[in-house]
């Protein structure tokens, strides 16, 4: 039996880095603002009464016996020292070396015992402080009371929602910026609210975002480079490559961020492209380069360039990264290299869920299901947490094989983790005991759905035509548009399977119908199950009208129609049409040969008919 430890589905696919977390002299370093001299005593180390003495020139990290100290030699009651020995550059100083918020906290209590007026360097690096060890809610309250704030302010605070994906809190914050009427006054203003508007996304606010930077010229390499990923997040590729033309300096990340633009709008030779040209330029890719290029060469095919991609990965010594091996893991298998995908993983020395969920859908994916089980069993042992995609790729893998008991085992676990009422594991469920023949058990799966989508309602429908249960497949079919789900390429040939099974040539016109005003008669399996379904109906002319009208045929739709001519006893059409399919350069295969043979007898066709001499008997 087995015991399923699930997580929810958070799997990030690997993005590039936001540009919050680029290390530039101007954007990164702590906040610093025109501070005052230090009086010359401050070079020389000084005691306070209680003995604790004051940093002068090297920066000191704080430890623990340094906050015991403090605790023992300055008690909070009763603070007495000579307060013209410190001032706020040493306090900011303190801040930005500490290493705990009960440290911070005794600073800022220093602060304001000391002095009566906060100035706002000193406020700045209070924020960066709290936020930089993550404490919002105290860098929030002194945000709150610092009666004077800059363009240096309200940008820690955003950038500190930002870095703890507050994405809400910190637009709520931009609302108030813009409403107090500051102006954009530096770089990493920009940098957060381009980021922001990526998250969210806000694409016109953005848009009014890079305005502002147009008006102002800035200009500057990390901002350049934000702009150019928040049009890649945005979808907006065309906007992203302009961007990124435009920029006088370029660095791996903008490269980065267009590469990965491309990869994911379905532009992989131009992401390929691109990437040649990241080469030619002397930028080595990182990461997150090549997470994106293998991405693109998967969708592409491009099997050649990804092990050329491979290659630079080893030489570059990046293969132990785990995210670079899920990505040639993927890519292998998409490209149906399922040899190559196992030997990446098991080379692996750092494996996680994701990987795990890679090579069992691979192995899934293309009809390895006992071997995907193996490895889920492997999986399991190792007491790593399975997520919904594993589970699914798993499902699919007992489907393909029919293993219903280990189906249903699992689906008990799903039950016991509560993750049932997913609508991808139960439309999967639905597919799998279909598969295995369970109609009865799929309808349950089905009717337990809060909200059922194309893919649950098409595999049910799919798997009672399989199944021959034509008449209750039709039935969910009628029950899905009723409900305001529009089938998909996949549901009208599954239901146009069960009419011509049936024979149901008026339910077939409706489908036909329908299917022509959702303009899904384009789909070349649509029109191959229409053909087949008008052949079995005996209604060849339609079945020709509608072959003739297709913009695109394949073998599958060549086959239908010559077995629908076949099959109705007109063997010379069927000869004819055997031969048009081989001049437009389709293979006739062995069962085309071997349903004309037995169905037409001895026919022969003059060349004048034919364009081809063709004399078929049986012996």
């Amino acid at each position: 039996m087995f015991s399923l430890t699930l997580i929810q589905p958070n799997l990030r696919i690997p993005e590039i880095p936001t540009t919050q977390t680029l290390k530039s002299s101007t954007l990164s370093s702590p906040i610093t603002e025109s501070r005052p001299k230090r009086d010359e005593q401050r070079n020389n180390r000084r005691l306070l009464p209680s003995g604790f003495r004051l940093f002068s020139k090297k920066r000191q990290t704080f430890d623990v016996g340094f906050i015991d100290n403090f605790n023992s030699e300055l008690p909070r009651e009763n603070l007495s020292y000579d307060s013209s020995l410190v001032d706020y550059a040493l306090l900011a100083e303190w801040l930005q070396s500490s290493n705990g918020m009960r440290l911070i906290k005794r600073i800022h209590a220093m602060a304001l015992k000391c002095f009566d007026d906060q100035v706002i360097y000193f406020g700045n690096n209070l924020i960066s402080a709290c936020v930089r060890l993550g404490d919002l809610v105290y860098a929030r309250k002194v945000f709150d009371s610092m009666p004077e704030r800059n363009t240096v302010t309200w940008t820690a605070m955003i950038d500190g929602y930002l870095k703890y994906g507050l994405e809400d809190e910190a637009f709520s914050l931009f609302e108030d910026y813009v409403k107090h009427g500051i102006r954009y006054t530096n770089g990493r203003m920009f940098v957060c609210l381009l980021n922001l508007c990526s998250r969210r996304p806000e694409f016109e606010l953005g848009r009014q975002v890079h305005g502002s930077m147009v008006k102002v010229r800035v200009e500057n390499l990390i901002v350049e480079s934000s702009l150019v990923y928040f049009y890649a997040q945005c979808g907006e590729l065309t906007s992203a490559l302009r961007a990124f033309d435009m920029m006088e300096e370029k660095d791996v990340i903008s490269w980065t961020a267009v590469i990965s633009a491309c990869s994911r709008k379905g532009h992989g030779k131009k992401a390929i492209v691109m990437f040649i040209g990241m080469l030619e330029h002397g930028f080595l890719p990182n990461e997150f380069t090549v997470c994106s290029i293998l991405k693109a060469c998967s969708e592409e095919k491009a099997l050649r360039f990804g092990r050329q991609v491979h290659s630079l990965v080893v030489k570059k010594m990046i293969k132990k990264d785990v995210f670079v091996g899920t990505s040639l893991m993927d890519m292998y298998a998409k490209c149906g290299e399922i040899s190559d995908c196992r030997k990446v993983f098991d080379g692996m020395s750092n494996r996680n869920t994701v990987t795990w969920t890679s090579i069992i859908a691979a192995h899934a994916r293309e009809g390895f299901g006992e071997d995907a089980i193996s490895l889920f069993r492997v999986m399991k042992r190792r007491h790593l947490i399975a997520n919904n995609l594993t589970v699914v790729s798993i499902l699919r893998a007992c489907g393909s094989v029919g293993a219903l008991l280990l189906g249903k085992e699992l689906h008990a676990q799903i039950i016991k983790n509560s993750i049932e009422k997913n609508v991808y594991i139960g439309s999967t469920l639905v597919w799998l005991y279909c598969k295995c023949g369970e109609s009865r058990d799929a309808f349950n799966v089905l009717q337990q759905l809060p909200s059922r989508d194309v893919v649950s309602w098409t595999a049910m429908i799919s798997g009672c035509s399989s199944l021959g249960h034509e008449a209750e497949a039709l039935d969910f079919l009628k029950e899905m548009i009723q409900d305001g789900v529009e089938p998909n390429p996949f549901t009208y040939s599954s239901a146009l399977k069960a009419c011509a099974n049936s024979e149901a040539l008026l339910i077939g016109r409706s489908i036909h119908s329908i299917a022509e005003k959702n303009h899904a008669l384009s789909n070349v399996f649509v029109g191959s199950a229409l053909i087949h379904m008008y052949a079995k109906c005996g209604f060849v002319s339609e079945a020709f009208r509608v072959f003739d009208s297709m913009p695109e045929k394949n073998l599958v739709s060549w086959k239908a129609m010559i077995m629908g001519y076949a099959r109705n006893g007109f063997c010379r059409e069927a000869l004819k049409l055997m031969y048009r399919m081989e001049a437009e350069g389709f293979e006739v295969d062995d069962y085309i040969f071997a349903t004309i043979l037995s169905t037409c007898g001895d026919i022969e066709l003059d060349e004048a008919e034919a364009s081809a001499t063709c004399y078929l008997e049986t012996s």
